[in-house]
């Protein structure tokens, strides 16, 4: 099985070295599909996940979900079902053997109408898992990537195929170790579809402040259960959740709309300049002005 999963990732990683020139992610053709290089290793970056399914090729990566680390290496996938801020740091990378991977947007609709028709099929889990999970990917997981990175040699080929890879991918995944992890997600009585549902809130109202009454009511959810579950599925609070999405979103807002840090702060939903300084300076590493320039320096 070694040999049969090393064989398919060089399938993959070759024509990936040969067309990815640069560093950074990669649109491609294929919709939800992006391709990502790093020829090295880089320092903690903060960042926000959409729900995605990621195959790393090659090199190796930690992410810190709130107070938990994670390892992530070559030919292990990376499942991210819900939006979740993260900070990640590429460990292992060179010029010589960058680091090469992948990553598929997901649906929601797609994921719970497949878990439907499965049925029983799909095992069922008992406690509340966590929004972020790493897993050895087996060759028939492998070969829906790989066919779906075939593709790009195929356009004419995406509109008919790729609903149908999509579909078996998440197949492979449902019925593999993660399988009732995915369908907790979906299930909704579940404690972390609940989750799911106040992190789309939070979403929503990241700029207000935070009421969590109104979470609990809109989940149907006591707030010490609130607070229980969505520690289990972010592992942080939901006001660290909502204050990583506003200290994101004024990072997005002064690099590429060049606002000022403070205007990027009420933008956000700070009333203190200085307290938004002190927070985005401890989640960033340096000062507004210092990182926003840094960041366009590395561009």
């Amino acid at each position: 099985m070694t040999d049969e999963r090393e064989q398919l990732r060089q399938q993959m990683l070759q024509p990936l070295l040969t067309s990815l020139h640069s560093t950074g992610v990669s649109e491609t053709a294929i919709p939800g599909v992006r391709l990502f290089r790093s020829d090295a290793p880089t320092s903690a970056t903060p960042t926000i996940y959409e729900p995605t399914l990621c195959l790393l090729l090659q090199g190796s990566k930690q992410l810190l979900l709130g107070d938990e680390l994670l390892h992530y290496k070559q030919l292990q996938y990376l499942l991210v079902p819900v939006m979740l801020p993260v900070s990640g740091k590429i460990v292992k990378a060179s010029s010589t053997t960058p680091y090469v991977g992948l990553s598929i947007g997901l649906d929601q609709q797609d994921l719970t109408d497949l878990v439907i028709d499965l049925g029983d099929r799909v095992p069922h889990q008992s406690t509340t898992p966590r929004g972020i999970s790493v897993g050895d990917a087996e060759p028939a997981l492998l070969s829906v990537f790989q066919r779906i990175l075939q593709l790009l040699q195929q356009p004419q080929d995406i509109s008919v195929l790729l609903p149908l890879l999509r579909r078996e991918l998440l197949y492979r995944l449902l019925l593999g170790p993660v399988g009732s992890h995915l369908r907790e997600f979906t299930l909704l009585d579940s404690q972390a579809n609940r989750i799911s549902k106040v992190i789309e809130l939070l979403r929503e109202r990241y700029t207000q402040p935070l009421r969590i009454k109104e979470l609990a009511d809109a989940a149907h959810m006591s707030e010490s259960a609130l607070f229980q579950s969505f520690k289990a599925v972010t592992s942080m609070s939901p006001l660290q959740f909502q204050k990583q999405l506003r200290l994101n979103e004024a990072r997005r807002i002064m690099l590429y709309e060049g606002l000022e840090a403070s205007t990027a702060s009420y933008r956000v939903g700070y009333e203190s300049p200085s307290q938004f300084s002190r927070e985005y300076n401890r989640l960033f590493g340096a000062p507004p002005k210092a990182d926003v320039s840094r960041f366009r320096q590395a561009l």
